[in-house]
């Protein structure tokens, strides 16, 4: 009791200093448990405890490591904190940090050293100088204390070579200059290349030493940096290390200006220290070279056209500190254009420290004063921003986040009284370093006159210089003068296709981008002249949805299977997709390939039916079959096929899936367990995505019900506490799989049967009509696709009341409406159907941009305009007023059905 009383005491001393007041109360909470003796302890960090509490609230990573190991708590009160002169750098210590080949040791002692650091980042004590040399210090220990167990125990095994490795430290490595979730960029590499023995050349033995030093460094559990090989001759398609003489090679014939630029970076960190002093003496020519041309600029400004192309929209534009507008990066571009410009005669510039080489220029006056101290003073916010956004949870992030709230709290972690002049000052900063660099490049950017043959772009320019980026390439790739010709025989192609569609900006960078990542572009190019068709298939793609697109990008072999030949009209059944599903040509563990089968198989369907090649009800179908075999799979791997019984429901049970769904279903059985780990397999969001999500809202109860019901509990329930609604709902119920399959099945139909029978069914159904259309805001009924008056869901309401009526059990609304038709009520249900396929169809080309469960209409004229194009009209006019008529006609008829007053009308702009 008195410890609380001491605690409530501190609380209310320092309530006035706390940024975030809520989680300052879950950090005292949190220390109370661990440490009993808290507020004698606060007291010791005198008025450091303020700051103590601010940087647990701000770092919730930090706590938890404190949870795990409360002994971190004094220590942040030890001379290993609180000084600045200690040394991170010592061989005994490193000999005891390789104890054993998981480095346990060395992971504990990493993970303890970036608390110390961002405790004393946040609480002043270190200024950005300091914490970047420090955070760089714990990579580079890390770094060479792994290659030093590494080539341990590989000299035991195998021998030692006679030439050595050597390890450059790139970018924000290389510079000292890391921030807390910085990949580390490094490149290995050998001396000359020889054997062991016959079998065993150098290289496949140093190749061996790499790659365990990488896997030393990614594995799952407490990892230490995430190392990046990517900046290594050939990029990702090179191989893991080469010879110096091959580096050599690779650089004076194939090096581009992007690689001259992060070589200036370079910094040998560990082994053989002979080879790497060689390594820059031998590749200093050309990171510094005596005749550069001033069409460096050109290039360099390309370069960061390329970063900004690929951030999606320009809100995040602005909140990119480190590649966005006036970031990190441009920092940077600035200062390397200048080394490469003028290295070679003042090797005071050939320096790797960003900040060490901005006073280097100022004294060499090749920048005005002032624009050195706004670039030294940008830098300075821009990477402590940086640090504060990836402090949190030592998370790679570089985006300052949408929410105010969160905004506010950042600016109040750096000193700033309001979220207003904390964004002030960002504007300002970043507004300032745009202006050097385009006085830099003095309109570099700028594109000439456009060109004949773009005029139907948003921005003819950027167009411009996207295709003739096309046919350049991309930073680091060489393109041959073949694969430039090749490419020109194409753009007249392109360009037509681009011109047909609905956002032809859109669809050009993200064929840009395809390109870039496909990697070898003359083949890429020759394959879509030689197939049209492809070309139009991505095209389209790229035009209709941003989410596919990004997979395509990300995984360009998806497109591979299209371009073999593979017949894409052919429709697949549930039995077609379950033998996909059990063939596992990939030979990943079942929970990873069951995503990627998913994965590839949406692919192929948004394909189809962005080429036309699959109706309406065909895309429907195959979607709810592809979604079923995918349950029955994950079923069959959870262990539940043989305990539980899905009941499907909604657009699920009628076989009407489209983009971005959930599933409906009702999980009859008697162990929760097993739906607790069906629901877990399928909902579960990997680095490939979900299966498909499972709702089971609909059960007896909803969200307050039991996850699963036995089949006499569901019965009684319908029998006693079921509402019209649920029963009405009835109409979409199919049984997928299970033991109680075939009861339950009779169940549901004599329960449908039986609610059929009402006399209140008309009114019940009508007044639920009313209800929900009658909810809309004020004014936006019109929008509202599904539920406004006239729309979607209006339509399932009448047929499933004629299907009650007519006794039609029927789950899917197009067969039911048929059947009726049948029945003699073709006169309603003729315009209902038209109607449902134009609004199904308008809902799918609406959820395939982004693989969502969106069913509003966009308000924003460009936007209908876009949605007019996909949907085959020639203006948003034309749409929107078959779109009115539509709903009207539906809201006229739902009304004369279900027996209720139609005052309200038709929709409503």
């Amino acid at each position: 009791m008195e410890d609380r009383t001491a605690l409530t005491s501190l609380r209310a001393q320092f309530a006035s200093h706390l940024i975030d007041p809520d989680g300052a109360d879950r950090v005292l909470a949190v220390l109370s448990e661990i440490e009993p003796r808290l507020p004698e302890l606060l007291e010791q960090f005198a008025e450091r405890k303020i700051t103590l509490i601010n940087f647990l609230a701000y770092s919730p990573g930090s706590l938890e490591k404190i949870q795990r190991h409360p002994d971190l708590l004094r220590w942040l009160l030890s001379a290993d904190v609180t000084s600045s002169k200690r040394r991170l750098r010592d061989a005994a210590a490193d000999a005891k940090l390789t104890d054993d080949q998981n480095f346990s040791r060395l992971r504990r002692w990493k993970s303890d050293e970036m608390l110390r650091i961002a405790f004393r980042d946040f609480s002043g004590q270190a200024d950005l100088v300091e914490t970047t040399a420090d955070l760089t210090a714990v990579a580079e220990r890390c770094v060479g204390t792994v290659l030093a167990g590494v080539l341990a125990t590989a000299a035991r095994r195998w021998g030692t070579p006679k030439t050595g490795i050597g390890v450059l430290a790139m970018g924000k490595f290389g510079g000292e200059e890391l921030n807390y979730s910085s990949d580390i960029d490094v490149i290995f590499f050998y001396g000359e290349d020889g054997a062991l023995n016959p079998n065993f050349s150098y290289h496949e033995y140093y190749t061996r030493i790499a790659q365990r030093v990488v896997d030393t460094f990614s594995t799952r559990e407490n990892p230490l940096f995430r190392i990046d090989l990517r900046l290594r001759p050939e990029g990702a398609a090179g191989p893991l290390v080469r010879s110096l003489v091959s580096m050599e090679h690779y650089y004076s014939g194939y090096g581009e200006t992007w690689e001259r630029l992060a070589l200036i970076k370079a910094r040998g960190i560990c082994g053989d220290g002979e080879l790497l002093y060689e390594f820059n003496q031998r590749l200093q020519p050309f990171i510094f070279p005596k005749i550069v041309s001033v069409e460096l600029l050109d290039e360099v400004a390309d370069l960061k056209l390329r970063i900004e192309r690929d951030l999606v929209g320009s809100e995040e534009l602005h909140r990119n500190v480190k590649l966005g507008f006036g970031g990190i990066r441009e920092i940077e571009f600035t200062v390397q254009a200048l080394q490469l410009l003028h290295g070679a005669r003042h090797a005071f510039l050939q320096g790797r420290n960003t900040l060490k080489t901005l006073i280097a220029l100022e004294r060499l006056q090749l920048l005005p004063v002032a624009a050195v101290r706004s670039l030294e003073e940008a830098y300075v916010f821009l990477r402590t921003l940086e640090h504060r956004l990836q402090m949190v949870r030592e998370q790679q992030t570089h985006t300052l986040p949408a929410d105010p709230q969160t905004q506010a709290l950042i600016g109040r972690s750096l000193g700033f009284d309001s979220r207003d002049r904390f964004l002030e000052t960002l504007a300002k900063h970043t507004q300032a370093v745009r202006n050097t660099f385009e006085h830099l490049l003095q309109g570099r950017s700028a594109t000439p006159a456009t060109p004949a043959g773009t005029g139907f772009f948003r921005a003819p320019e950027a167009a411009r210089r996207a295709l003739d980026a096309l046919a350049s390439g991309p930073a680091g790739v060489h393109v041959s003068p073949r694969n430039k010709r090749l490419y020109r025989k194409l753009e007249p192609e392109l360009l037509s296709w681009l011109a047909d569609m609905a956002d032809p900006d859109a669809a050009l960078t993200r064929f840009v981008r395809f390109v870039d990542a496909y990697g070898i572009r003359g083949a890429l190019f020759e394959t879509l002249l030689a197939n049209p068709r492809l070309l139009e298939l991505l095209v389209r793609l790229f035009d209709a949805s941003a989410f596919f697109s990004e997979i395509v990008i990300r995984r360009p072999q998806l497109i591979e299977e299209v371009a073999r030949g593979r017949d894409l009209s052919a429709r697949h059944t549930v039995a077609d997709f379950e033998k996909g599903l059990a063939q596992n040509d990939e030979n990943l563990d079942p929970e990873t390939w069951v995503r990627v089968y998913r994965r590839a198989e949406l692919v192929r369907l948004v394909l189809k039916d962005v080429l036309g090649l699959v109706s309406l009800e065909e895309l429907q179908e195959e979607m709810s079959n592809l979604a079923e075999a995918c349950l029955r799979f994950c079923m069959q791997l959870s262990g539940s096929s043989t305990g539980l019984t899905v009941l499907a429901l909604g657009k699920f049970g009628g076989r009407e899936l489209l983009y971005g769904a959930d599933l409906d279903v009702v999980l009859v059985g008697e162990d929760p367990l097993l739906a607790e780990r069906l629901i877990k397999l399928m909902n579960t969001k990997t680095s490939e995505g979900r299966v498909f999500g499972l709702d089971t809202r609909l059960r007896p109860e909803g969200e307050s019900g039991a996850l699963v019901v036995g089949l006499e509990q569901y019965q009684a329930y319908f029998e006693q506490r079921a509402q019209v609604w649920e029963m009405q709902s009835l109409c979409k119920a199919r049984v997928l799989r299970g033991p109680d399959a075939v009861p339950l099945a009779k169940a549901v139909r004599r329960i449908w049967e039986k609610a059929a029978d009402r006399d209140d069914l008309r009114d019940k159904i009508g007044q639920m009509y009313l209800r929900v259309v009658t909810q809309r805001e004020k004014g936006s009924d019109f929008y509202h696709l599904k539920t406004g008056r006239g729309g979607i869901m209006a339509i399932e309401f009448v047929t499933q009341f004629l299907q009650m009526r007519e006794k039609v059990f029927e789950t899917n609304s197009l067969h039911a409406l048929e059947r009726l038709t049948e029945r003699g009520r073709g006169e309603q249900t003729g315009p209902l159907a038209a109607a449902y396929r134009f609004f199904r169809r308008l809902e799918a080309a609406l959820r395939r941009v982004d693989n969502s469960s969106v069913s509003q209409l966009p308000q924003a004229p460009e936007d209908q305009a876009q949605l007019a194009k996909w949907a085959g009209f020639g203006t948003r006019e034309a749409l929107l007023s078959r779109y009115a008529r539509e709903r009207a006609e539906v809201h006229r008829i739902a009304c004369a059905v279900l027996g209720v007053d139609g005052e309200h009308g038709g929709p409503t702009d």
